[in-house]
């Protein structure tokens, strides 16, 4: 039987079993056996100076060329644009993801290429219901930890809410690069979506990726989007892959931290922002959150868990305001028409 059981390796369920690790028993699953995510794969401030804090760096066969200063940010039905220096660092996420699991205590077991199916509580903790290679066996543990995603099965047999989620379609190409950029780019069009688009070149590919609503037909929306931008902005090469995935904008009632015995971080239990879609730091914060509160009092965990969590919840709430103003074409050209905050010109 184990302490915990966690079910998702990425940023939020790799810290979090790094973090318990010396005083409980861990096991870490994973679904995908190549740890491949939809991202762009860029480390915000925010999480690289959690990573400062845990004494991670990051290898340089991790880190993606090149290393950029500034974003184009452009509207794409007003052509307006601006600059704004941001210190993003470019990784690959594929070998990051990787050498996150490398640096795991060698006590937590973990196993990859293992889908959770379900849960049930007992009186003495939790069985978990895993399959692989299509057999089902199950483990036992005190405690289950769901840092599955924006679409989280482990949130879904909880609290079956799914559908009530502001979420969208995130759909991202990966193209051969041309021709050097020397930035990363956001496009805004409401007439593709109401939230935002990107460009990151990375190696010798370019990203370029869209978050839609699920009802307005994606893979048609995604398509006018590379017409738009490759037509008129960027000319890449051939289309090498596409990825897509659920992407949650969450409100603050959309956030949900689990029960007395179950429990959600990162995405899967709402925290990512809602303006920007970082996650990195989100899931580091709320994977200590959650660490912090299962060491300090085992009786009290989900108490202190939300305690913990006060400021990021009160963080969604402050992006969600900036959101009102980045989505808002009046506002936000206004802001271009001003350059507020934008790189001047030398």
């Amino acid at each position: 039987m184990y302490d915990i059981i966690i079910i998702g390796a990425g940023p939020a369920g790799a810290t979090l079993a790094r973090l318990v690790a010396a005083q409980k028993k861990v096991l870490l699953i994973d679904k995908k056996k190549n740890n491949e995510k939809c991202c762009g794969g860029l480390i915000a401030p925010d999480a690289q100076k959690i990573l400062a804090s845990f004494d991670i760096g990051i290898p340089k066969d991790v880190v993606a060329d090149p290393q950029l200063f500034y974003v184009r940010s452009i509207d794409l039905e007003t052509k307006r644009e601006q600059k704004y220096q941001r210190h993003y660092t470019n990784i690959n996420r594929k070998l990051f993801d990787e050498y996150t699991l490398k640096i795991l205590p060698k006590n937590v077991t973990y196993k990859n290429d293992v889908m959770y199916l379900n849960h049930k509580e007992t009186d003495t903790g939790v069985t978990v219901q895993l399959i692989k290679n299509g057999k089902t066996f199950e483990e036992k543990c005190s405690l289950l930890v769901g840092a599955d995603g924006a679409y989280s099965r482990v949130r879904l047999n909880l609290y079956n809410d799914f559908k009530k989620l502001r979420k969208y379609i995130a759909i991202q190409g990966e193209y051969k690069k041309n021709s050097d950029i020397k930035h990363y780019a956001v496009f805004f069009d409401r007439t593709l979506t109401d939230f935002y688009s990107w460009l990151i070149p990375k190696d010798d590919r370019v990203l370029i990726g869209g978050a839609f609503k699920e009802k307005n037909n994606p893979k048609n929306r995604f398509d006018s989007l590379i017409s738009k931008i490759t037509g008129s902005y960027y000319k890449t090469g051939k289309c090498l892959s596409t990825d897509a995935c659920y992407i949650l904008k969450p409100r603050l009632k959309d956030i949900k931290n689990g029960n007395d015995r179950i429990f959600l971080i990162g995405e899967a239990a709402g925290y990512i922002s809602p303006s920007s879609s970082e996650g990195f730091s989100y899931a580091y914060k709320s994977a200590i959150a959650l660490s912090k509160a299962i060491l300090k009092n085992s009786n009290r965990i989900k108490a202190n868990y939300k305690k913990n969590t006060k400021s990021l919840r009160l963080n969604i709430f402050i992006k969600n305001l900036k959101a009102i103003v980045m989505y808002n074409k009046n506002l936000r050209n206004l802001i271009f028409m001003t350059k507020i905050s934008s790189l001047k010109k030398l």
